[in-house]
């Protein structure tokens, strides 16, 4: 089985996201938006950039990072090939996650033919842990 699927759900698009753990499923719901965006490898130089971010859950951590992905994207020309993720609870009394990424991709040069996502959306949004690990469904506002 495929870690993602592609979801159509009215104006929007979606993902349907598995991981063995939340950090893999982080990952693959990355993959799964830059091939939303363009299955077409574009060209350019790679770069890797380092992410770090914190949410007060995992839902919300997932929107942020796939949202500064997207930023990265459409104000940095950085197009997401390999994503690495690492992922913790904090320690602190309000609880969280954080997120550790290394993130491999290319800076583009020029253009390419995209599809454009305009938000991650908080839709009908849950992580579930299930058999083998967690899933997800997360939509994208185009």
């Amino acid at each position: 089985m495929a870690p993602y699927e592609i979801i159509d759900h009215r104006a929007d698009v979606g993902l349907a996201v598995r991981g063995e753990s939340l950090g893999k499923l982080f990952e693959d719901a990355a993959r799964g938006m830059f091939e939303i965006i363009s299955d077409i490898k574009p060209q350019g130089w790679e770069e890797r950039m380092d992410v770090e971010l914190a949410a007060p859950d995992a839902e919300s951590l997932l929107v942020d990072w796939l949202s500064e992905l997207l930023y990265l994207f459409e104000v940095k020309k950085f197009y997401t090939t390999a994503p690495e993720v690492e992922l913790r609870l904090t320690d602190d009394a309000g609880g969280g996650v954080v997120l550790i990424a290394t993130v491999s991709g290319i800076r583009m040069k020029g253009a390419i033919s995209a599809t454009e996502i305009k938000a991650v959306t908080h839709h009908l949004l849950s992580i579930d842990k299930v058999l083998g690990g967690y899933e997800t469904k997360i939509y994208f506002d185009i």
